[in-house]
């Protein structure tokens, strides 16, 4: 739409205006006007494709205006509105992902035409390059494969000392190689975010993105809002089979334990977990269902969980770096079990343990780091289990499906949570993550 408005600007009607009667570019003026009212027409409309291809021939009329002004003929004709074959002409197909990403990423260099895409690469990746006088660089989006999701390389070849420090200041970690700031790999909407940083010379935030914040404390679940999750509850679970229902209580129960580790260890569901009768592949297949059927949410939920490192880094008193090493933004994490979290900060906090207790050196041995770890997690899945837990709605509990990918988005330390000091990490459904 901005294309449309930008080829009948008010600019370009002064200088046709000022031409002769009869001036040739009046017509292409006139033309590049319809184009644009099409544009808007097909946007209300709904329909994104008809109306990119209006904005380009509205792009077409003012072009050939221009360069009527200037006296000389345009290269090709320009497109008239009042021909149906062009006007009912099927939209071009759209290109693929990578390339429509990598558009953006030129976007967001924020330097007009000197931002250009490059030919598609041999190895299946899409370049885009900028140079300005002091802001020069390329990135590329590489497409997902069955094994990995699509991410983007980027490279600033050419810095100022503010650009440079908004690149420090923001959370992703890169590398310098020859006076070149280099982001190996990551998600295509973050490469965007760094970009947007340099260019605008503003660190950047990724949390906020996902209506996270730095704040250095987390409140307790207010118990109005806690309220609310019951009557969600009560609509998902009304919808299961007794199968489904009596599973999920098993598993709010004690079941967890040997489910969730049979999954971490990757064993057959052809097998019954630890303390189980039945095949994981029946328990899974209630678990998933049900799941599933909770469906998604319009509006995201925030969740939390309470996260344990392991013993020697909390003796050793190390979650900080830890956290820092294994929770780096733009970096995944992947739960291959099923993932409770809770609407409470507070009450997944309980489940973050800071104590340690070690017998290893042939004596008891026991202290306490200074930080837990809490994950906070946006998404729009998840099942509401209040009405179907043992413990009813007293851990504001929800169920994350299986195998869910996750993307980090921030890591902040100090944060209390609980009445705990903690490691936040800020966790998005990668399902939610921005596609282009």
């Amino acid at each position: 739409m901005r294309v449309a408005k930008r080829a009948a600007s008010g600019q370009l009607g002064a200088s046709v205006t000022q031409a002769s009667d009869g001036h040739p570019a009046k017509d292409a003026y006139s033309s590049a006007q319809e184009w644009a009212a099409k544009t808007k027409e097909a946007v209300e409309a709904g329909d994104d494709d008809r109306a990119k291809m209006f904005a380009g021939n509205a792009k077409k009329c003012a072009a050939a205006a221009r360069t009527l002004l200037r006296g000389r003929e345009p290269k090709d004709a320009y497109p008239d509105p009042g021909d149906p074959a062009i006007v009912n002409a099927a939209p071009p197909p759209r290109p693929p992902e990578e390339a429509r990403a990598a558009q953006a990423l030129a976007g967001a260099a924020g330097i007009g035409g000197r931002a250009r895409l490059l030919p598609a690469r041999e190895d299946g990746g899409q370049s885009a390059a900028w140079n300005d006088k002091d802001f020069a660089g390329s990135a590329t989006v590489y497409p997902a494969t069955d094994d990995e999701p699509g991410y983007a390389r980027v490279v600033f070849h050419r810095l100022d000392e503010d650009q440079y420090q908004a690149l420090a200041d923001s959370p992703w970690p890169y590398r310098t190689e020859n006076g070149q700031v280099i982001y190996d790999q990551v998600p295509v909407d973050h490469a965007e975010q760094i970009i947007h940083a340099a260019s605008r010379r503003r660190p950047a935030k990724p949390w906020e993105e996902h209506g996270l914040s730095s704040d250095s404390h987390r409140a307790t679940l207010d118990s109005e809002e806690a309220a609310k999750l019951w009557p969600e509850s009560q609509s998902w679970a009304g919808n299961l089979s007794n199968p489904q229902k009596n599973w999920f209580t098993k598993y709010t129960n004690t079941a967890y334990k040997s489910i969730n580790q049979h999954l971490y260890e990757g064993k057959t569901v052809e097998e019954p977990a630890a303390g189980l009768k039945v095949k994981m592949k029946t328990v899974t297949k209630h678990l998933d269902a049900g799941i599933e059927a909770a469906g998604v949410s319009e509006t995201p939920h925030r969740v939390y969980r309470g996260f344990t490192p392991p013993t020697e880094v909390r003796k050793n008193n190390q979650v900080s770096s830890w956290v820092r090493e294994n929770f780096v933004v733009g970096g995944r994490y992947r739960d291959d079990s099923y993932m409770s979290v809770s609407h409470c900060p507070s009450i997944a906090s309980g489940f973050s343990r800071r104590n340690w207790s070690d017998y290893s050196s042939g004596k008891y041995e026991s202290g306490q780091a200074d930080h837990g770890v809490v994950f906070e997690a946006v998404t729009r899945r998840g099942a509401p289990l209040a009405s179907v837990s043992r413990f009813n709605n007293f851990e504001r509990e929800r169920l994350m499906p299986r195998n869910t990918d996750w993307v980090v988005v921030g890591v902040h330390e100090d944060v209390v949570v609980g009445g705990k000091k903690v490691m936040l990490v800020q966790l998005c459904d990668a399902q939610d993550s921005r596609r282009y």
